[in-house]
């Protein structure tokens, strides 16, 4: 083989394996970096329901069952959503380290009904919630 060619050959195989290479790291990088950091936590508005107006009439309330109170344990806090799914609607999040009250459990044990201090009510996942 001339050198001439071979000089071309080789150029060519190291141009054409830079070229796979670039691209392999092109659509892999986003990939990878999109995996190392958790997704930013969304902004939910919460919108307060009003106050419901009692009226004299009304049956006396029955004193309540006593209360559970639970510590978020996950990190990076949780998403309180309107019912115990994952594809669920998020209501608003809660805090590392805030107290709620627990409501109920989900039949499978997954999914905790909490309200928090300023009276967010809905669903979250059950491993981040610590009872105490």
């Amino acid at each position: 083989m001339k050198p001439l060619r071979l000089l071309q050959w080789l150029l060519g195989t190291l141009l054409g394996l830079g070229l796979i290479a670039t691209t392999v790291a092109v659509i892999i990088t986003p990939l990878i970096f999109g995996l190392l950091w958790a997704p930013p936590r969304p902004n939910v508005e919460v919108e307060q329901p009003l106050p419901t107006a009692q009226t004299e009439t009304s049956p006396p309330t029955p004193s309540p069952a006593p209360v559970k109170q639970g510590r978020v344990t996950y990190a990076e806090g949780l998403r309180v959503r309107d019912r115990p799914d994952r594809e669920a609607e998020a209501l608003g999040s809660i805090d590392f380290e805030e107290v709620v009250t627990i409501l109920e459990r989900s039949s499978d044990g997954e999914w905790v009904k909490v309200r928090t201090q300023n009276d967010l009510e809905g669903w979250v996942l059950a491993f981040g919630i610590q009872e105490q």
